[in-house]
């Protein structure tokens, strides 16, 4: 439908099938389809507390928000470039612990949680558990990928990021590491890489510092 709006049927498939109807129950697993614009979850749309899972796909965006209210969502998978955001003018409470699913990712491509626009995060000593698998083999260079920004100040006990599930491929030309890191207030999960040179490369760098020095010293 395009039109933003949680609660239209258009907007979703639904245990399998766009079939005029939108998540509403604990055993619903919903999908909002590829660059479908911003779907918008509110108070009024009291159905969201009761949903098993969410699929976003590539380029759409889920956004969260309320007065006062609680998330009750299995799992969350972020496909390709897709957003879910959490934010409230009062206060957001998570009900479950739950699962954000990145599926196979790259450096360029990657789901996104941003959870910082909330004066009364209620976290409630909830776990949140990351999984996904990063291509290695697609990186070069160096950088960071940051798939999670949260706001730190939690309330009702702290949530726990369980980043196990992260899996990073294995090459011997890349080094990468998860990390959880907290900058101004805010965590935020992040996978740092860089290039390591090939031993041929590495050894010829080395013979060449050697052939320099061997000159500067008959000089």
């Amino acid at each position: 439908a395009e039109n933003g709006i949680y609660g239209d049927p258009n907007n979703w498939t639904v245990n399998g099938a766009p079939n005029g109807y939108y998540p509403q129950s604990n055993n619903d697993n919903a999908v909002i389809g590829e660059n479908a614009g911003t779907i918008t979850w509110s108070t009024s749309q009291s159905y969201f507390g009761a949903t098993s899972k969410v699929v976003i796909g590539s380029g759409s965006t889920l956004v969260c928000t309320t007065a006062v209210g609680d998330l009750n969502v299995d799992s969350f998978t972020l496909n390709g470039n897709s957003h879910l955001i959490f934010e409230s003018s009062n206060a957001l409470g998570l009900g479950r612990n739950f699962t954000l699913n990145f599926g196979s990712f790259s450096a360029e491509e990657h789901g996104t949680l941003t959870a910082t626009d909330i004066p009364g995060f209620w976290t409630n000593g909830k776990t949140l558990s990351f999984i996904g698998v990063l291509h290695a083999a697609d990186l070069s260079g160096s950088g960071t990928i940051e798939l999670a920004s949260i706001k730190s100040s939690q309330l009702g006990g702290d949530l726990y990021l369980d980043l196990a599930g992260l899996y990073i491929e294995s090459t011997p030309q890349i080094q990468a590491a998860v990390t959880q890191v907290t900058e101004n207030g805010v965590t935020k999960v992040l996978i740092n890489y860089e290039t390591v040179p090939e031993p041929a490369t590495a050894t010829l760098s080395l013979l060449g510092l050697g052939g320099l020095l061997l000159r500067r010293k008959r000089q």
